[in-house]
């Protein structure tokens, strides 16, 4: 038989079921067919299959050494309990000649498990340097008994490889970790990492179990992670303190040590303030008035501090915990211009806003940053009431902080009657630009069809803060199903294809993603030629357009010049579109000259596509490169699964499924 005859066999074999044929391949020894076939022969399984596997490692001089690690591999696919002498015996006698195929036997292990595994990989930890193999396995098979071992194990691994085995405490979700990793997360002597690591692991316990036993107050152990600057350690050390009362007057503490009347050395960092609110915001049912007096009087002394940022962080956590005292607060840091957006938001989750309030400050009783910020808010607030008051302040030229408020509390309102205002505005070129800017994003949000040609004529403005928004508006503008569709569709292909500002050009695909079918025809024209600046936009937008026309810009995209992960992109949007038409693009994705990644994406989405035409090309394939690699396999998978439902439905034992 050919070589390449051979290959073409295993591939048909595969999707045949033919285990008897594939152990044949196997027993032969021919490189590379046998490996292959060995390989296959894991995906199929049956105790055939796993019979000539175990063959491999009964007799290991009866077959050449490569096919010693494919067999394991599959075995370990399998969980072939009957390998695990075998396995045990390879490591013991000595007989593995490097660190691939030690691998190779300590992740088939952890796929097979049972006591024999667990009582190897314990007695191995007690080793003077364990291997990171041997804590792999054990944090994949998460055994209760090899707890203490690994805690042993721990110290022993300091330095050097002390995150990997943090890593595999959390993976094991026992509480008896508890102490240890909180021990590292106390320490002064910890690195940033590893206290980042170890907060994660405690993250992993079961809710139920913790606090863990520690020897000492757990919650007193988090205040150093709790401090720390970094967002990813110290959010995680609040959330595990929020599980207990204890831990959440821990969190009040810092939360008062942060005030501007602390000081050193009683003084809590900013940042740790920054993490109590954010998680008071996130979980407000756990904070405020009903639960402690003291929360809301702390979250408003934190409104005179220095740092913008934790006033930000006070205002959000004030709204989300309510309260009289809250919305008073509020009320009155309105003039911060700096905080004044995060203060509005604050007060939309009040349980009653203080409404009339607002609009006694809108109407004159405030200063022109104040009343900036109250349009705001009663913008986000929904307050109708507020539009004439709004619009007025239209023509107040000698506060254009305050206009620009009104303009976006408009559009925030969705406010109809505004439109024709607002359109003359944006038209208006003697008017500032980012006025003119904010006018043209409302009129896209309020979507009034008389607006549509002031938007059109946005996107040729000379400012490209207004361009930038007239294609943002016409990606919101609901034209999606009516003859200004395709007007807009084109503008925007004009600007995606010419526009010298690049933000512009890349919004613009990304508002023709939004305009729906209509715009198939320009994202089509724009992959021909492409401007590859905008090429994962471009990608982006066709993937999500409907419509033939879109499956046919992908396509063309198969052949452009474009970065390894933008093919990767455009092939999976052809699996996931399973349109017949794309399988020749997609094979000439399967070129030696491309590179791995995009071959992988282009062979699994051929897997999906589910003709005769498509399956061809992935046996083609497979007869040129393999059938172990990891993309082959699964796609033979896939067309083998398909075809095994095929028959089954033709043949009556299995039903259609019912049309939707």
């Amino acid at each position: 038989m050919e070589q390449g005859a051979a290959r073409a066999d295993l591939g048909r074999m595969r999707l045949a079921g033919d285990v008897e044929g594939l152990c044949r391949v196997l027993r032969s020894g021919e490189f590379p067919m046998a490996r292959q076939a060995a390989a296959l022969l894991g995906d199929i399984g049956g105790p055939t299959a796993a019979d000539a596997l175990l063959d491999c490692l009964e007799r290991p001089d009866s077959y050449p050494r490569y096919l010693h690690l494919r067999a394991l591999a599959s075995l370990g696919k399998l969980r072939e309990r009957r390998a695990v002498p075998l396995l045990l015996r390879l490591l013991h006698d000595g007989r593995l000649e490097n660190h691939g195929q030690e691998e190779a036997v300590f992740r088939a292990l952890a796929a097979i498990g049972g006591p024999e595994v667990v009582s190897e990989l314990i007695g191995r930890l007690a080793e003077p340097r364990p291997s990171k193999l041997v804590v792999d396995a054990v944090a994949a098979l998460r055994p209760p008994e090899a707890v203490p071992a690994l805690l042993a194990a721990l110290w022993t691994l300091l330095p050097g490889d002390e995150v990997h085995a943090v890593r595999a405490l959390g993976a094991m979700r026992d509480p008896r970790t508890g102490a240890a990793l909180l021990f590292l997360v106390a320490s002064e002597g910890t690195s940033a990492e590893l206290r980042r690591a170890a907060v994660r692991a405690l993250t992993e316990l079961p809710e139920e179990s913790w606090p863990p036993p520690a020897g000492w107050t757990p919650e007193i152990m988090l205040r150093r992670a709790l401090r720390d600057p970094d967002a990813a350690t110290a959010r995680p050390a609040a959330e595990l303190l929020s599980r207990t009362k204890t831990g959440r007057d821990e969190l009040r503490g810092h939360l008062r040590d942060a005030s501007p009347g602390r000081r050193a050395p009683y003084r809590a960092p900013s940042c740790s303030g920054v993490t109590v609110c954010a998680l008071i915001q996130d979980r407000p049912e756990l904070f405020g008035e009903a639960h402690d007096y003291r929360d809301v009087p702390a979250l408003v002394k934190l409104l005179d501090e220095a740092n913008p940022t934790l006033r930000r962080a006070a205002a959000s956590a004030l709204g989300a915990v309510g309260g009289t005292a809250a919305g008073g607060a509020l009320l009155a840091a309105l003039g911060d211009e700096r905080i004044g957006e995060a203060v509005a938001r604050a007060m939309t989750r009040l349980p009653e806003p203080p409404v009339q309030e607002l609009f006694a400050l809108l109407s004159g009783g405030g200063d022109a940053a104040q009343r900036g910020c109250v349009a705001r808010a009663l913008g986000l607030l929904g307050c109708t009431e507020a539009a004439p008051a709004l619009l007025a302040a239209l023509d107040d030229t000698g506060t254009p902080g305050l206009r620009t408020a009104a303009v976006d509390a408009l559009a925030a309102l969705r406010h109809r009657p505004a439109a024709e205002r607002l359109a003359a505005l944006a038209g208006d070129e003697e008017q500032p630009g980012t006025l003119r800017a904010r006018a043209v994003r409302a009129l896209g949000l309020i979507g009034a069809r008389e607006s549509l040609p002031v938007v059109l004529a946005a996107v040729r403005d000379p400012s490209e803060p207004v361009r930038l928004q007239a294609v943002r508006a016409l990606g919101e503008f609901p034209v999606t199903e009516t003859a200004g569709a395709a007007e807009a569709a084109e503008a925007l292909g004009v600007v995606a294809a010419l526009d010298v500002n690049l933000d512009v050009a890349r919004a613009a695909v990304e508002a023709l993603g939004r305009v729906g079918a209509p715009a198939g025809p320009v994202l089509v024209s724009l992959a021909r030629p492409l401007r590859g600046d905008v090429a994962d936009e471009l990608i982006a937008a066709l993937t999500h357009c409907p419509g033939a026309e879109a499956v046919a810009g992908l396509c063309q995209l198969t052949g452009a010049i474009l970065p390894e992960d933008a093919h990767v992109a455009v092939a999976e949007a052809l699996g996931v579109r399973r349109a017949p038409e794309s399988a020749g693009p997609l094979a000439a994705l399967l070129a030696d000259d491309r590179r791995y990644s995009s071959r992988d994406a282009a062979v699994r989405a051929l897997a999906e596509l589910g003709t005769e035409e498509a399956d061809e090309y992935v046996l083609a394939y497979c007869r040129r490169t393999g059938h172990d690699g990891e993309a082959q396999r699964a796609a033979l998978t896939v067309i083998a699964d398909r075809q095994e439902i095929e028959y089954a439905q033709a043949s009556g034992r299995l039903q259609s499924p019912p049309c939707p």
